[in-house]
């Protein structure tokens, strides 16, 4: 439940229980500036945009969004970030691992957890723990948190035409003719319905590749607001913004 102060402070409105979301994406963004304008290193700014993150994932499955999706590191990020703060923001991945193992949620079944990405890109011991959780969570629900990591949108379209190519290659016809439900439903993200709210944090106004096949018709929601200060009312700010529009989708 919602704390009834929230209402007030966002003029007294309230969230639809029948027009929620069912997947929200997020990219959060901030972390290395929240930490430089306090003069801290962004190891800290990232441990604290985690926390942020677990405050966030547990609002939105207690309002029913089945859902979430972070951009946890894009492919780029994961060439092009200086080694030590990729050692640091690994280290909060092995943690955030390590939390959802021991939750009771993700223990009963309830949370099934897919990480996605160039894994290729990742040290061996954090792709080991990646791979662990993925295996042993593939058939829990109905909750689902996907963490994209060395993602990018267009990696994940190359990396799936080249999975259908190579199936072809070995006499595998199933994937010769193709729409574009099914070409979806072969990406790595597309066994999971497409995000309808997309929220990025941070001040940026442009996806970054992230999602780029999944969010043609997703509503995108902009804040100024760093990662680590994203609080309730921000996330209720940005349903309340997705429950104000009309979604047509091309009609």
């Amino acid at each position: 439940m919602w704390p009834k102060t929230l209402y007030a402070r966002i003029l007294g409105k309230r969230i639809r229980t029948d027009r929620l979301p069912s997947h929200v994406a997020i990219i959060p963004d901030g972390n290395r500036r929240w930490a430089r304008r306090r003069g801290m290193p962004s190891s800290m700014g990232h441990y604290r945009g985690y926390k942020v993150a677990k405050q966030v994932l547990d609002r939105l499955w207690d309002l029913g969004i089945n859902y979430v999706t972070f951009y946890a590191l894009s492919r780029e990020n994961c060439l092009r970030r200086p080694r030590e703060e990729l050692e640091a923001i690994y280290r909060l991945l092995s943690m955030a691992v390590d939390d959802l193992f021991a939750d009771d949620r993700v223990r009963s079944g309830e949370v099934r957890v897919y990480f996605v990405g160039d894994f290729s890109l990742l040290p061996n011991w954090l792709r080991e723990k990646i791979y662990s959780i993925n295996e042993a969570t593939m058939r829990n629900g109905p909750h689902v948190l996907s963490v994209a990591t060395c993602y990018g949108g267009r990696w994940e379209i190359v990396a799936t035409v080249n999975n259908i190519i190579n199936s072809l290659a070995k006499g595998d016809n199933t994937a010769k003719w193709l729409e574009e439900d099914s070409f979806r439903k072969l990406m790595p993200l597309g066994q999971f319905p497409e995000p309808d709210l997309l929220i990025r944090t941070g001040g940026e106004i442009r996806l970054s590749g992230f999602l780029l096949y999944h969010v043609a018709y997703t509503e995108l929601y902009f804040t100024k607001k760093l990662w680590p200060d994203f609080d309730e009312v921000e996330l209720y700010r940005a349903i309340l913004s997705y429950q104000s529009r009309e979604r047509r989708f091309g009609r």
